[in-house]
């Protein structure tokens, strides 16, 4: 699926000073919260693999800190042997994650990367409202399905 440029412009820009601005970030990424890859600042690695896991990694932790009575997800931290994965809820269409080398400051990556990734939400806010695929892209109707075809479902929980 294709989305509009501009947005995708504006997301990558962002996933950038993510980077830029927080020691040990090694890369970050920005996806539907169905796992559809929206924009992506990562090197070596399947950007559309990377999508679909961490929203099914944003799905479980949902449903995790509602089960538990923690209210409603902000992030997920997950700590491996070579370093981060952090998976933010940004707005009600899309998780942003950024990954991190076992130098990364957490609180650091919380406290500089928070303002950017609730403008991510802001960006990304016209995906909950239908208004998700560029409008000039191939194959796709007026009523927002592909040929004819609905649209993957979504799913709007977190």
């Amino acid at each position: 699926m294709r989305y509009d440029t501009a947005l995708t412009d504006q997301v990558t820009e962002e996933l950038r000073l993510i980077r830029q601005n927080v020691p040990g970030v090694r890369g970050s990424i920005t996806a539907t919260k169905d796992g559809l890859l929206l924009a992506h600042d990562m090197h070596g690695l399947e950007p559309t693999q990377i999508a679909a896991l961490v929203a099914a990694t944003h799905a479980v932790a949902v449903r995790a800190s509602l089960s538990t009575e923690c209210g409603q997800l902000k992030e997920v931290i997950t700590r491996g042997t070579d370093g981060y994965l952090a998976v933010y809820a940004a707005g009600p269409a899309a998780v942003v994650a950024v990954l991190g080398t076992s130098e990364l400051n957490v609180a650091m990556l919380n406290l500089k990367g928070r303002p950017i990734i609730e403008r991510i939400a802001e960006h990304s806010a016209g995906l909950a409202r239908g208004q998700r695929a560029d409008p000039a892209a191939p194959g796709q109707d007026d009523d927002g399905t592909a040929g004819g075809e609905p649209l993957p479902a979504r799913h709007d929980e977190g």
